[in-house]
């Protein structure tokens, strides 16, 4: 006889990506050469550490740090098979889980199979077996395949049974599984409140507890909030004598799915007067190509140019109090000419993008 029993951890103690480490085994048949598929999830400048030990001894017959391994059982007895995933936030700063299985090794055909949660994948871990029938559990079709892949339309509890043979002998296991379906939304609205900016996320209350938030301000401020308190935040916006455009996302993730949105963020400028016309900044790397005028209401075309001439179309102005603004992150470093058509005049400036 031979079966798995799988144990690992989801939890998570601050804002830091927490791994999941999760593994699939195949052929475990006796005196076959069993393969060992890495499955685990959030993982972030992390390694891998596989461990086997043989009951009854403490110390490991076979260790790794590969993605995936392939390993020879040498008896028929049970074995400890431990996968570690770590992250290292620092080089003295980590989080890690282990996903640990008994596996008994046999010659004798047993149905079993795992089921990953985080995308309805199951993979087949029987021993000795080459025929398979799945039952979902949901109403849908049956499956012939080995390890089929499966869609639920809904997070609730699905009695799956799996039928494996060998052409002469059979077995039969059944699991009650559920789903995880990707529910997250990575949109936010925003509030403004002078040069304070209240960002309020439209992710599902429900769901927020179990999620990472990772906000970026524009203004090369971040947090990193993990649970509710990322739902609703607030970031205050150094005033500037311009008007300032920020380019702020929202990150989100749970232990399976991701999301990410980005907005523009418009902060006034304070004891401003606009006396002229001003195309900044020069030189710019990268956000946004402001231009302001005191004569806006004279200006009817604004035209992007590049060195050899040519109009870049492709380029949309967004209206401000004092004028417009481009974002120019997609143009290519070189020098561009800003050409300004009032009612009564025609100006260039030039810009250089870095």
């Amino acid at each position: 006889m031979c079966f798995v029993l799988s144990f690992s951890s989801f939890s998570a103690q601050d804002g830091h990506l927490i791994p999941v480490a999760n593994y699939e085994v195949s052929n475990l048949c006796f005196g076959g050469v069993a393969n060992f598929t890495n499955t685990s999830a959030n993982l972030d400048n992390h390694i891998f550490i596989w461990t086997i030990w043989q009951m009854g001894n403490s110390v490991p017959i076979y260790t790794s740090s590969a993605t995936d391994i392939s390993f020879q059982f040498p008896v028929k007895t049970s074995y400890t098979v431990q996968l570690s995933a770590i992250n290292y936030v620092t080089t003295t700063h980590s989080h890690s889980d282990d996903a640990i299985r008994t596996i008994i090794i046999d010659s004798i055909p047993v149905a079993n199979f795992s089921f990953q949660r985080c995308h309805s994948r199951f993979t087949n871990l029987s021993c000795c077996t080459n025929s398979y029938l799945w039952d979902f559990g949901d109403g849908t079709p049956t499956s012939t395949l080995t390890s089929p892949p499966h869609t639920y339309s809904a997070s609730t509890f699905y009695t799956v049974t799996l039928i494996a043979t060998n052409g002469i002998q059979s077995d039969t296991s059944t699991q009650v599984v559920f789903p995880i379906i990707d529910q997250l939304n990575g949109d936010f609205n925003i509030v403004y409140d002078v040069d304070t900016v209240r960002f309020n996320s439209l992710n599902d209350s429900t769901y927020s507890s179990y999620c990472d938030w990772e906000w970026d301000f524009g203004d090369g401020t971040t947090l990193d909030i993990f649970g509710t308190d990322g739902w609703k935040v607030k970031h205050h916006y150094q005033p500037q004598e311009r008007d300032s455009i920020y380019h702020v996302a929202l990150h989100l993730r749970d232990m399976c799915y991701e999301d990410e949105v980005e907005k523009t963020v418009l902060i006034k400028g304070i004891g401003k007067n606009v006396t002229s016309t001003y195309v900044f900044p020069s030189p710019i790397v990268h956000g946004y190509l402001n231009i302001e005028s005191n004569e806006k209401d004279k200006l009817v075309e604004i035209k992007i140019i590049d060195c050899l001439g040519k109009r870049l179309d492709n380029l949309v102005p967004t209206e401000k109090p004092y004028g417009y603004y481009f974002w120019i992150d997609s143009l290519a470093t070189g020098v561009y000419f800003v050409q300004l058509v009032f009612t009564d005049r025609v100006e260039n400036h030039k810009i250089i993008k870095e």
